[in-house]
This record gives structure tokens, C-alpha cells and sequence, in this order.
């Protein structure tokens, strides 16, 4: 039921890191598209609302917390109070029982044949038996209505609870939603460099600086270590590997240590790190994506050969080559 906090402050920092960055360099497109000051002012009213969503969260998160512990407590006294109800209603078990075996003591001697002492005595007893009786009877109806009580606060916190989570699950969605159209804008401005020709391809692109790859390779590696957390990152290797890994132009992008199947955590990862590739393969120059022993090249998935491995099937991480 979890956006984590963490979450939510990496989004805020990069939407705004981000649009200091890449406002400058909006593109020109066929279709219309807004303008920089307009995506500028969307920004700063979703960055409100998104921080208004963070806060009705996290507020959210610790009244939850505090709801917990109380239904606990809660549970913990009606579990007292039932077991203090069992023992009072077995006490009332018994006095039923005894009252249809034994007369009273007054019944037990005809009046008449008692002395005056006698007569006291027995009223005496019958006085502690009264007494007795109405005390386990006491007992148990005030046993009775304790647990009654714990039962109605216990069905009240659980009530609260579902409502609690309710809402909880629904700050999250509202601050999914606002994440989502955030880093969409936020895409919508983010153009790689080089040169595109009239056909719409991209010109070639050298490798350059300490890590000896493209800018525009660069430009995806710097955006994708801003989206998503993980183990690593790898893209410049040697000429003997082969394909765009020598020439600058591919980077690998872990989703676990490597050589291990990812958890189904780590999957969603990845696909969710391959979806944000192909969304923006057009604006980025991407130029194919292969994730899971599949192969994304301008259109859709088509499945590849088993290559015998986890690592070269791509089941640990998502590779993306770049024009």
C-alpha cells in the first residue's frame, strides 16, 4: 500500500533540477506542442499540488501508525475482557446448577421445628448465599458489558483502520498520478543532442570525455540514473565485444547484481525503465531497447533466440543502443 517517502522527494528534486536543465533546449516539432513558459507554469502548478499530495501522505502514513498501535491495545483489553467473561459466565454455570440440586437453607429445616437460634443461623446463611449469588451475578454482567464496550472499540478501530487505509491508498494514487505528469512534462522538454536530419534520422555522433561515450548516450544514461535506483550502470567496452558498446552508443542497465534472475520487484523495474525508453525513443535518438530475451526496434517486441545465459538473455538488465 506503499509510495515511499523517498520516492516522492527524488521526484520533487528531480523535477526541479531537471527543469532547470533541459527548459532551454525545447525542440522544435511538427506537432504542436506547448511552450517553454507554458510547461514551465504547468510544472510549477503540479509541483504544488504533487506537494500537497506528499504531505496529505506522509500525514496520512503516521496517523496509520499511531490507528495500529491503538488497535493492538485495543485487541489486547478485549481479549482480557472476554477471558474475564468466560470466568464470570462460568461462575453463573454453576450457581444455575447448584440452585436446581440444593433447597435453600431456609427449605432445608421446616421453620417450626427450628430453635430461635437456630432460626438466626439460618438466616444468616441464606442471607450469604443471597449475597453470594447476587455478587457472581454482578460479576458477570459487569463482565458482560466490559466486553461488550471492548468489542464496539475494537470493531471502531478496525473501522478506522479501513478508512485510514482507504485514504492512504488514495494519497498514493493521487501522488502517482501527479508523479506521472510531472516526469511527463518534464520529458516533453528533454531533446538529444546532435543532429537530426530532414528525414528524421540522427547523424553520427563520436565518443568522447572519461567515459568515452556519446552525448547522446549520455544524455540517456544521466536521465535514467535520475528515474530509477539501480546496482549499475555499464556502457563503454572494449572492441572484441562487438555491437555499439565499443563505439559509445549502448549501455547496460542492471536490475540486479548480474548473473541472478531479478525478483519480481526488480522486473517491474526493468520494465518499467524499458517503457520509458521506447516512450522516448523517438525524442532521445534511442535506437533499439532489449530487455528479457526481446528486442524493441521502432515498432513492437519480438521475442530473440536463447543466447543460453541470464545475463546475455538480458533477464538482468535492460540494454539500450542509441543512433
Amino acid at each position: 500500500m506503499r509510495v515511499a517517502a523517498g520516492r516522492l522527494r527524488t521526484c520533487s528534486l528531480v523535477a526541479i533540477s531537471l527543469m532547470a536543465s533541459v527548459l532551454p533546449a525545447l525542440p522544435a516539432a511538427a506537432e504542436p506542442k506547448p511552450t517553454a513558459e507554458q510547461l514551465r507554469k504547468e510544472l510549477s502548478r503540479l509541483q504544488k499540488d504533487f506537494d500537497a499530495a506528499a504531505a496529505d501522505y506522509n500525514a496520512n502514513r503516521v496517523a496509520l501508525a499511531a490507528a495500529q498501535q491503538t488497535e493492538k491495545a485495543t485487541s489486547a483489553r478485549l481479549k482480557t475482557a472476554q477471558g474475564d467473561y468466560e470466568a464470570a459466565r462460568g461462575q453463573l454455570v454453576k450457581l444455575v446448577a447448584l440452585s436446581y440440586q440444593s433447597p435453600p437453607v431456609s427449605q432445608s429445616v421446616p421453620m417450626g421445628a427450628q430453635e430461635p437460634h437456630s432460626a438466626l443461623h439460618a438466616a444468616a446463611i441464606l442471607q450469604l448465599q443471597t449475597q453470594n449469588q447476587q455478587a457472581i451475578i454482578s460479576r458477570y454482567a459487569a463482565a458482560r458489558d466490559v466486553r461488550q464496550r471492548a468489542q464496539e472499540a475494537a470493531a471502531a478501530k478496525t473501522r478506522e483502520l479501513r478508512d485510514r487505509g482507504a485514504r492512504l491508498r488514495a494519497d498514493r494514487q493521487k501522488a502517482d498520478r501527479l508523479i506521472a505528469r510531472i516526469t511527463d512534462r518534464i520529458d516533453r522538454l528533454m531533446v538529444a543532442p546532435g543532429v537530426r536530419r530532414s528525414d528524421g534520422s540522427w547523424a553520427p555522433e563520436l565518443p568522447a570525455g572519461a567515459d568515452n561515450i556519446t552525448p547522446r548516450t549520455r544524455m540517456v544514461r544521466d536521465q535514467v540514473k535520475r528515474r530509477f535506483t539501480l546496482p549499475s550502470i555499464g556502457c563503454y567496452r572494449s572492441l572484441q565485444d562487438g555491437g555499439e558498446h565499443p563505439q559509445g552508443r549502448a549501455c547496460d542497465f542492471m536490475i540486479t547484481r548480474g548473473g541472478t534472475w531479478p525478483s519480481p520487484a526488480q522486473a517491474a523495474e526493468g520494465a518499467a525503465l524499458a517503457a520509458w525508453a521506447i516512450k522516448n525513443a523517438s525524442r532521445l535518438g534511442i535506437k533499439y531497447v532489449i530487455y528479457r530475451q526481446r528486442i524493441w526496434q521502432g515498432s513492437s517486441w519480438r521475442t530473440m533466440s536463447d543466447r543460453g545465459g541470464i545475463t546475455a538473455n538480458h533477464q538482468d538488465h535492460v540494454h539500450i543502443s542509441m543512433h
